[in-house]
């Protein structure tokens, strides 16, 4: 039955009645507020706050999804859970809105919302212009400030406020706090703050923390290498960004060209001007091999004046980022004498810094790219594949010489320069690499990807200089003496680049520049160590190896991290109020905080003193020592026992067990919040962190979440549309790893069908209640046995879903839990009847499916478990009046009825075999309706000899949780010289069979015997088989038997069929 569309919402609207009256039932109990309790395990999970410059979406409903489905899980297990969550507000993101706003409203005035309507209806065109045609379609439109609110559904006559930055903080985290408590966290909502010094009690404890790292000497002042917004004009760090978190400063070597010779354009312009083609090079080291340089033919160039009265021919791009290094004219200023073109540039002779060749020549390379660097490129044919490949091009076309009008004698002179000797591959290694990689030529971009590959790290680990000043030196020693050198003979600069795009959130290019800032000196030998040992140590639980592996990477990685900004929201540092505190540095120990917040503050805020009255200036430094820290209480404005509280909250639910994130927190929170917890607690590593838990990002239906392309969901936009549970469902369905998950919106609208059917199917057999069979009641012994069958069937699936909840794979749990256990319920009414299923054993079912889905859709279960189970349980019962409330029951695996499931699983694998045989036989049969006059069966009571040694060596070999064999069990057998060759081809190609059923099957598939009788089984199964199929008769024939069989296709199917494995022939 198909069912009919929810076009009027009923069945929605049923599920968020159960979970408004749900919620209803957990503020009034106050499950949720955890307190310490000497008596029962805590267990502390929280989740990175989100950023309130707008409404919550989707995204973050997946990652904090781990923390809620695993909280609750924790919460059935028996422990005293704690879930804490606030809202950051530090850095730039919100103050970059608010004066984006502030200019919108300064620019168009009264008019600023037919504005907004004007840019909105051609974004929306776009938007349907991008789904027509994605690939070749791309976006101009940009939305307004006033626009992006509307979106989180800023009424227009409260829109003025938001030019204010603060009320961006009064706002946003009130709302997110709503969404969160409709969506059904479990969280414990007293101990929630925001940040920043506006919060006096949090901004109370960052002076605290960073205190401490001061006073360790890991924090100093020093200009570094910033990536920089000039609008902001400040450092742009990761969360400040709108785009290109992650990247970081590249440092490059400028390498000077002398033009010793202008085209007349150029000539004129610059007259008595040294002029330079300027190259940026990570190889400074193979300066000693240039033959040329490249341009970009089509590239635009500009002629920027630059200190000491030089000229630099580079693109715009590179000299304003120069222009914030110290280098052009001026300090930020970046001014062209000329613009020129690539072609312009073609066949300046140029003088090359430590070329052999006294001269050499600009030539055209269209693999350029004018977005890195100065789109100037030095030539090293010899050790660059890229270079070779070029040079090798222009030598060989002479079309392609003419093409770009360059002279024979720009090229053909010149040959690849050996400077370097690399074992195994000589002095010329980028044309030995081009060979063997097969480059033909320059746009051969895969194979050049590989031949770069080799030569650069072959070159840079094992190459050896063979130029005469630096013979016999590795080229890795060698590389800053030959770049020194350079810069000192005036020849050469340092310089840096971001390494990939950064845009900040106030929408201008980033530059890198010098800046003086206070750094935290991460990546210290002494400090990386001790954390490198505690997350790869049994304390430290990465849950998935490539959790591990990134974590590992990014301790590696982390070093300076500027920590000082001069614009923004945030706290201040105690020893220079001049700066903040970046938005990444202000977020590494607050877990710790939220152990005492509710005990402190009463508001969000920190407005109003918490229960203990203690004001914010008297928690000094000491009143902190004493609450986080194993020292003695020295006199402090508050008095011991009130602290004393705040440290038993600490002590007790210290540290937190599990962080849940996205990955791109790896790289820089989750390794700072290691390291951190490392300093202020360096004498407890009991208090560092036990978990960390990362996933990838969400996609919708297989595309990324964006306002630009017309998908992005606010979590609001979700509860709406679907309901709390419904979305926590298509959410659990989206992915358990750090690949991009997949949130499909049909899913979700295929669980609000699915939940409303479960109640309705418990509504509609619980009518019938009385009339079910009871457990004394007689019954004949197929009934029994599916009775067993789903019982432990039920006990199996207790267990599956309790381990996939602590290895956080949620999907195997929605899969375990939902829908093969609706499956398992549908084959237990068929099999013995829906009127004649046994009571307890449906209560049973009906206890175990609320309990498994509760952590996924808890409304749903706790409704349905206090008003259609706990009524129809016997009176005396011990079960608790809300499931939330309820101890998850223990199950003794020993004690489950394996045998009964294996011939269960027998039983169903018959009948599938069965069908597929007289699938095979209708295909043949010309009249199909007519009855099936015998169904011959024939089975293996055992293996034979060779097939049991097969069985006993992959039952001897490692398997993994996924049933795959570890071993090499094919050597075993090669290496066998007692098997004869006929023998061990058998054994392997039923060794291979084998270990494809048992992906499937289990490692049970290597057991010798079977734990039922086969024959009896199908006796007993023998006039269910015949109805289902019409067949008149059954026959049952042994492997042996069927081999001298007169039927020939009986005798066929003898070889097939294995124990467990029959054949079947219809006739």
């Amino acid at each position: 039955m198909v069912e009919p569309a929810d076009k009027s919402h009923s069945r929605r609207d049923r599920l968020v009645e159960m979970e408004k009256e749900a919620q209803e039932i957990w503020a009034k109990h106050k499950f949720y507020e955890s307190e310490p309790d000497p008596k029962r395990k805590k267990y502390f999970l929280n989740f990175p706050y989100p950023y309130v410059n707008g409404k919550l979406h989707l995204g973050h409903a997946y990652s904090m999804s781990k923390c809620e489905f695993t909280i609750r899980h924790k919460r059935l297990k028996g422990y005293n859970t704690f879930w804490p969550f606030s809202f950051h507000c530090t850095g730039m993101p919100i103050s970059a809105a608010a004066e984006k706003l502030k200019r919108e409203y300064e620019e168009h005035g009264e008019n600023i919302f037919a504005y907004a309507d004007k840019c909105q209806a051609e974004f929306n065109a776009q938007v349907e212009a991008y789904k027509k045609d994605p690939k070749n379609f791309k976006f101009t439109a940009k939305l307004p400030q006033v626009s992006i609110l509307r979106m989180s559904r800023v009424p227009d006559s409260e829109m003025h406020k938001f030019k204010d930055h603060v009320h961006w903080l009064h706002y946003f985290p009130g709302i997110g706090r709503t969404d969160l408590q409709r969506f059904g966290l479990m969280v414990d909502w007293r101990r929630s703050f925001i940040t920043t010094e506006l919060n006096p009690y949090y901004d109370s404890f960052i002076q605290w923390q960073f205190h401490h790292l001061k006073s360790k000497g890991k924090i100093s002042f020093g200009k570094r290498a910033t990536i920089y917004s000039t609008v902001d004009k400040q450092p742009c760090a990761d969360h400040d960004r709108a785009e290109g978190e992650g990247a970081v400063p590249q440092e490059f070597t400028l390498v000077k060209l002398r033009c010793l010779e202008l085209p007349p354009k150029m000539e004129e312009a610059l007259k008595d001007k040294k002029v330079f083609l300027v190259a940026a090079t990570l190889r400074p080291e193979t300066m000693y091999g240039q033959t040329n340089c490249f341009v970009l033919p089509t590239g635009k160039y500009g002629c920027f004046e630059m200190k000491d009265d030089e000229v630099w021919v580079i693109a715009e791009r590179s000299a304003r980022n120069m222009a914030y290094q110290g280098l052009t004219k001026e300090p930020e200023k970046w001014n062209s004498l000329l613009d020129v073109s690539g072609e312009d540039l073609i066949g300046i002779p140029l003088k090359a810094p430590l070329s052999p060749y006294e001269k050499v020549y600009a030539l055209p390379m269209m693999t350029i790219s004018m977005d890195k660097c100065t789109g100037v490129v030095t030539s090293v044919p010899s050790d660059s594949p890229d270079d070779y490949a070029t040079l090798r091009d222009l030598k060989n076309k002479a079309a392609l010489r003419e093409k770009f009008k360059v002279k024979d004698e720009y090229v053909l002179p010149f040959e690849p320069v050996p400077i370097i000797e690399i074992p195994g591959f000589g002095n010329l290694i980028a044309a030995r690499a081009c060979d063997d990689f097969k480059v033909n030529s320059q746009n051969d971009k895969a194979q050049l990807e590989l031949a770069k590959e080799l030569a650069y790290s072959k070159g840079f680990y094992e190459g050896r200089f063979i130029v005469e000043e630096f013979k016999g030196m590795k080229v890795s020693e060698a590389k800053t003496q030959i770049r020194d050198k350079m810069i000192n003979n005036g020849e050469a600069h340092i310089y840096y680049e971001a390494d990939k795009k950064v845009v900040s959130r106030s929408g201008d290019l980033c530059v890198v520049t010098y800046t003086d800032q206070w750094l935290i000196n991460y990546g210290e030998e002494s400090w990386k160590k001790k954390i490198q040992e505690h997350v790869n140590s049994p304390n430290f639980n990465p849950y998935l190896e490539s959790n591990l592996n990134a974590l590992n990477e990014a301790i590696d990685w982390l070093k300076e991290w500027g920590v000082s900004r001069t614009f923004g929201l945030g706290s201040r540092l105690a020893w220079d109020k001049t700066y903040l505190i970046e938005s990444l540095s202000d977020s590494t120990i607050y877990m710790a905080y939220y152990t005492v917040a509710h005990l402190l503050q009463s508001d969000l805020e920190g407005k109003e003193a918490g229960p203990l009255n203690i004001s914010p200036e008297h928690m000094t430094l000491d009143a902190w020592n004493y609450v986080y820290l194993k020292c003695e209480y020295k006199e402090c404005p508050v008095p011991k026992e009130k602290l004393d509280v705040l440290r038993e909250q600490f002590r007790y639910f210290y540290p937190w067990n599990l962080r849940c994130s996205a990955k791109d927190l790896i790289r820089n929170h989750l390794t700072m919040s290691l390291y951190n917890h490392a300093l202020i607690w360096e004498d407890e590593p009991e208090m560092w962190p036990r978990g960390i838990w990362c996933n990838g990002y969400l996609l919708i239906n297989g595309e990324k979440m964006s306002k630009s392309l017309g998908n992005f969901l606010t979590i609001e936009d979700c509860i709406e549309k679907y309901g709390a549970d419904a979305t926590r469902m298509a959410v659990a369905d989206a992915g358990d790893t750090l690949d991009d998950a997949n949130f499909v919106p049909s899913l979700a609208d295929n669980a609000v069908l699915r939940l409303w059917q479960l109640e309705h199917w418990v509504q509609d057999v619980l009518k019938n209640f009385e009339g079910l069979r009871s457990a004394d009641a007689e019954t004949d012994s197929n009934t029994k046995f599916y009775d067993t069958v789903f019982m432990s069937q039920l006990d199996m699936t207790l267990a599956n879903v309790d381990h996939a909840y602590e290895t956080m794979k949620i999907r195997d749990v929605l899969k375990i839990g939902f829908f093969d256990l609706l499956s398992l319920k549908e084959d237990y009414k068929i099999n013995c009847g829906e009127n004649n299923m046994r009571k307890d054993i449906l209560l049973k079912y009906l206890e175990t499916q609320f309990v498994v889905l509760y952590p996924i859709t808890p409304h749903f279960c706790e409704i349905m478990w206090r008003k259609y189970y706990l009524p129809h349980l016997p009176a005396g019962h011990n079960k608790p009046e809300y499931l939330s409330n309820y101890q998850w029951p223990h199950v003794d695996t020993e004690k489950i009825d394996i045998n009964a499931l294996r011939a269960y699983q027998y039983i169903k694998e018959l009948y599938r075999a069965l069908r597929l045989s007289f699938d095979k036989c209708n295909q043949r049969r010309k009249d199909k309706t007519a009855p099936i006059a015998k169904i011959s069966i024939i089975y293996s009571p055992d293996y034979y000899d060779w097939q049991k040694k097969v069985l006993q060596v992959l039952a001897s070999c490692h398997i993994t949780e996924k049933n795959e064999i570890f071993d090499d069990w094919k050597k075993i057998f090669n290496d066998d010289k007692s098997i004869p060759d006929d023998i061990k081809k058998k054994s392997l190609q039923f060794g291979a069979y084998l270990i494809k059923e048992m992906k499937t099957a289990g490692k049970e598939i290597l057991a010798i015997n079977l734990p039922y009788n086969e024959k009896e089984l199908v006796l007993k199964n023998a006039e269910n088989i015949k109805k289902e199929f019409k067949a008149t008769e059954i026959e049952l024939i042994e492997a042996d038997s069927a081999k001298s069989h007169s039927n020939k296709l009986i005798q066929q199917a003898s070889n097939g069929a294995l124990p467990g494995k029959p054949q079947a022939i219809f006739e």
